[in-house]
């Protein structure tokens, strides 16, 4: 059976990512004989490059087998990450196997490179599994209200709720734009929302993902930060140790880390962040959604962004018929 190859890609655009979540911009006033505030790491711009690929054809086996199978030009953390996406998706439709026995499979997907050439993070943007007879199409949509994934009917994949990241979450700071930073003390976004816990308490994923990082970053001291198949990321920052590694696969409630007070923290406590499309978003407000966005139904603009995304799909290599080995 042949190996259809990764098409090339199609887009790539360069672009800037922050390596830090907030920058010095110059001495604060505070009283005399005060002590002078800690400065935060100066903000570090790393450029990234997004383009859109393709793989497609005749697989068998789990999804992350049959993606290793259609793209072995790809590296082995992509892949995964290919294909742990795929299980996420299409878990409410397809068998725990896969593409089982064997099937066609079509895939359009959005990465992000970082300047070594290694990937940060995928986005499937649209995919099409034909198993047992059956064909199943997922479209990823970004609405007004949330994102996720849907079926060509507008019927919503997303299977789960947004979980806690602690046992006992106490909010000590909300995510508010105007917060008065407790060490630097100067008026400063807090983009995130911090609970309180004791030190060495285990945090979880509040969503299945792959860890796009985990290591030492500015004022965030020990983070970790998760790429969720739906759009979104989080962050978990403070942690006093890392539980995981870069390109890790996470379910949601594994441990990723022990709360701590790594950073610019007073105390021991989480710091825990919601992006969506890289933003900032209140995670309380995210959770309130109750999971699952809406089905989309005869939304308009859903039906304009499926025929799009149809057409890109159709760009992935295909393989009309099996050839026997």
């Amino acid at each position: 059976m042949p190996r259809i190859p990764l098409a090339a890609a199609v887009l790539a655009v360069p672009l800037l990512g922050v390596a830090s979540f907030a920058a010095w911009s110059g001495p604060a006033p505070r009283p005399a004989g005060s002590a002078a505030p800690e400065r935060l790491a100066p903000v570090l711009a790393v450029p990234v490059t997004v383009d859109t690929l393709f793989l497609g054809g005749y697989a068998r086996g789990s999804f992350a087998e049959a993606v290793r199978e259609l793209s072995s030009d790809l590296s082995e953390a992509e892949r995964a990450m290919i294909g742990r996406h795929l299980d996420k998706i299409f878990l409410p439709v397809v068998p725990a196997e896969g593409m089982g026995t064997g099937g066609r499979l079509r895939v359009a997907y959005e990465r992000v490179a970082r300047p070594d050439g290694s990937t940060r993070s995928i986005r499937v943007l649209a995919a099409e599994a034909a198993v047992g007879g059956t064909l199943h199409t997922a479209f990823f949509h970004e609405g007004a209200a949330a994102a996720g994934y849907f079926d060509a009917l507008g019927r919503s994949l997303d299977p789960a709720a947004w979980a806690q990241p602690l046992e006992v979450a106490r909010v000590t700071s909300p995510f508010r734009m105007d917060r008065l930073h407790p060490i630097l003390r100067r008026v400063l976004p807090h983009t995130g929302v911090d609970f309180a816990a004791v030190y060495g308490t285990p945090v979880r994923a509040t969503g299945d993902g792959s860890v796009a990082f985990a290591g030492e970053r500015g004022g965030y001291g020990n983070l970790v930060e998760i790429q969720h198949p739906n759009g979104y990321t989080t962050r978990y920052a403070h942690l006093s140790r890392i539980a995981v590694g870069r390109d890790q696969g996470v379910s949601q409630g594994d441990v990723i880390g022990y709360v701590g007070a790594t950073g610019l923290a007073t105390g021991p406590h989480l710091h825990y962040e919601v992006r969506r499309r890289g933003q900032p978003v209140d995670p309380l407000a995210v959770s309130a959604g109750d999971g699952p966005a809406r089905d989309l139904g005869y939304d308009p603009a859903w039906r304009a962004e499926r025929r799009e995304l149809g057409r890109l799909l159709a760009r992935a290599p295909t393989l009309l018929s099996r050839r026997r080995p």
